[in-house]
């Protein structure tokens, strides 16, 4: 599978607080929070929910506004003020969901894998049917070679959200890690007619037909997906290889400048299509 720089996971939850024992002035602070957050002014937002908290510090729905400004905080970098602010919260209510999502999200960038992992599972043991901790719980697998577990949970996305096209490039993945190429390749086709614009998987099935030496395959792929997607590099970088696996060194070079010049780094580009020796 070739793997980019291109899963960005979202992370910000907005609240409808319930006014059930609030003052009217709490709910008018949590609505101005939840203005500035969705205009991204995290600084007021968050001098509006310390406000809100400060005003009536024993009210049950000051957990959403502590998960709130979990995202605030992580929004601006702070992350562990972000992580105290989601300890908090969920002292208030243990079995949120929505919680332990929010602190996930903050765990995956601070790259702590197995705590974002961790609150993941807790989360799917409170509500199951919820598609991006399922997707990012699959990913994780993945990345820790648990190919059995991660299928499992690819497969029960794929299930439970249909129009998930990351459960079948995942599903592919692991096919071809098995070496099952032509369920890898049926994966592949799923996620494309799910997302036709889906680079990643579009490389990863040019790639795979490559290895496959079915190059006339790939290179009708890839020229028509230049078209299509001229600023990818990553195509240019195939079209190169597969230049250099069909000796034609002259283009092969040309494809390798473009890749890098379009922003693949070198050492990457390396691997494929190293520099011809002066």
């Amino acid at each position: 599978m070739v793997i980019t720089k291109r899963l960005v996971l979202p992370f910000l939850l907005f609240f409808s607080l319930p006014g059930f024992g609030a003052s009217l002035r709490y709910m008018e602070l949590a609505d101005s929070a939840d203005y500035f957050i969705s205009i991204e002014n995290w600084d007021i937002a968050e001098m509006k929910i310390l406000e809100a908290l400060r005003l009536e510090p024993a009210n049950f729905t000051n957990s959403l506004l502590l998960s709130n400004l979990g995202t605030i905080r992580t929004a601006k970098g702070e992350y562990e003020k972000a992580l105290e602010s989601f300890e908090l919260a969920l002292s208030i209510a243990p079995s949120s969901a929505v919680i332990y999502n929010n602190r996930a999200r903050t765990f995956l960038l601070l790259d702590k894998k197995t705590n974002a992992k961790n609150d993941i599972e807790k989360s799917l043991l409170i509500d199951r049917n919820q598609e991006w901790p399922l997707q990012t719980l699959g990913i994780i697998l993945m990345g820790e070679n648990q190919t059995d577990s991660a299928r499992i949970v690819l497969e029960e996305l794929s299930y439970r959200f249909p129009d998930n096209y990351i459960s079948h490039s995942g599903l592919g993945a692991i096919a071809e890690f098995s070496g099952d190429n032509e369920e890898a390749l049926k994966e592949y086709d799923k996620a494309l007619n799910i997302n036709p614009d889906d680079i990643d998987t579009l490389a990863s099935k040019i790639l795979l037909l490559i290895n496959l030496e079915r190059y006339q395959d790939a290179r009708q792929i890839i020229n028509k997906a230049i078209v299509t997607f001229p600023e990818e590099a990553i195509l240019y970088l195939l079209r190169g290889y597969l230049h250099r696996l069909n000796f034609r060194q002259e283009e092969a070079q040309a494809d390798r400048k473009i890749a890098i010049e379009k922003g693949l780094e070198v050492e990457y580009v390396e691997k494929f299509i190293p520099a011809r020796k002066k």
